[in-house]
């Protein structure tokens, strides 16, 4: 077993990094005051090509051959410099284009995917509603056939990228006439008798659909202030009877839970890259201050609480990062990483808001203040315990794993 990167992968952890510090540190406090989207990184991100490293060459991607480790990489170190940042590409790079690429048609890829890949759109991603987050089995969005396509309705919640986004995946499902509703209802209660355990046929009944956001009937309600990650921006999406052609239905009718699961497997995995980054940038702001901070005529690092606690923090941060590059790695093997994706994203978010909680500490009084880059790192670690899942909700999603 072999716990060291490649010499590629870790040439690729230099220039990501050397990026990261020359354009994204220096901005990151000013983006997260501003609570702005950051254009400017997001554009050139694309002309890097670290839009497109997870996909294959035939659609503008980077054709790697392990594309999570590099992945995992990329995200660790954006989120070093700015976890808003990270989120928002993060979004974009993966969900919302996983479904593109996955289900997608050729004219999708061409006009849609491609131009996403190389940051000429901007994409965004929308599943959860103001009463079905956790439970998408309640979600109300629907789509009525119409001769040559669908009409959509509905309202969805928490949107990553919505404000400044291109295009966007609703997650919807479909208005049955009354005989296609039995039908459907025969289909159904088969399909429970053989769907997974935790799953219902409610959930297979999804149907995901590529909507450009400069349709007729698709407006951006309220930008949603947040505790955390600012330049992130989230918003309400309304579809008020919104035209989808029927090449835009992503794979079949109902098929979209599976797609959205495989994504939501790797996303977990790269929110748990970015919690590393985050606690990276937690612990390395806390040990510098310690060593140059002095009192009572030594440097306070010299002390053995705050020594220890410094221990602490690097255990914790260690025993994340080895699980999370160990989830990436079976990913890259084709491996179902359902278990371990979960897990990665509890064990590194957990760690990543500790870490910060215990810098902020070290700090003292100046650990409250926004001089400091820990207060921001504080606050921007309880997003990785909500966003994407909750902590409770992926010890469901690890306990069904386990039979339970």
């Amino acid at each position: 077993m072999d716990f060291e990167l490649t010499p590629d992968q870790k040439e690729f952890r230099k220039l990501v990094a050397q990026y990261v510090d020359g354009r994204v540190a220096p901005q990151a406090a000013a983006l997260d005051a501003a609570g702005s989207f950051p254009m400017e990184i997001f554009r050139e991100l694309g002309d890097l090509g670290y839009l497109g490293m997870k996909y294959p060459e035939d659609v503008g991607g980077g054709g790697l051959s392990e594309p999570n480790i590099h992945y995992t990489i990329f995200c660790e170190e954006l989120a070093r410099a700015s976890l808003g940042v990270a989120a928002s590409v993060g979004v974009h790079t993966s969900t919302a284009t996983y479904c593109l690429h996955k289900l997608g048609s050729a004219a999708v890829k061409r006009d849609y995917l491609e131009p996403a890949l190389r940051g000429e759109k901007i994409a965004s991603f929308a599943l959860t509603e103001t009463e079905a987050g956790s439970d998408v089995s309640a979600l109300t969005t629907r789509a009525s056939r119409r001769d040559g396509g669908y009409v959509l309705d509905g309202r969805k919640m928490f949107i990553t990228n919505a404000t400044v986004a291109d295009l966007t995946v609703v997650a919807a499902k479909v208005r049955e006439s009354a005989a296609g509703r039995a039908d459907l209802a025969d289909g159904q209660a088969a399909g429970a008798r053989t769907a997974p355990a935790g799953r219902g046929a409610r959930e297979s009944g999804i149907s995901l659909f590529l909507v450009d956001m400069h349709a007729p009937g698709v407006s951006v309600g309220r930008k949603l202030e947040k505790l955390c990650i600012r330049c992130s921006e989230t918003a309400e999406l309304v579809l008020d009877s919104v035209w989808v052609p029927e090449d835009h239905l992503l794979g079949s009718e109902g098929g979209g839970f599976d797609a959205v699961q495989e994504s939501l497997d790797i996303d977990r995995v790269m929110t748990a890259a970015m919690c590393i980054g985050l606690a990276r940038a937690a612990l390395d702001a806390a040990t510098t201050y310690t060593k140059q901070r002095v009192q009572f005529g030594r440097p306070i690092c010299s002390f053995q609480a705050v020594r220890f606690r410094l221990v602490d923090m690097l255990a914790r941060l260690e025993t994340a990062r080895l699980y999370t590059y160990y989830a990436a790695w079976l990913a890259d093997q084709g491996r179902r990483v359902t278990l371990e994706a979960a897990l990665a994203k509890n064990v590194a978010g957990e760690a990543a808001n500790e870490i910060a909680a215990m810098a902020v500490s070290t700090l003292g009084g100046y650990g409250l203040m926004e001089e400091y880059p820990v207060a921001r790192l504080l606050r921007d670690s309880y997003f990785p315990l909500v966003g994407g899942g909750t902590v409770d909700i992926m010890k469901v999603v690890v306990a069904r794993e386990m039979g339970l």
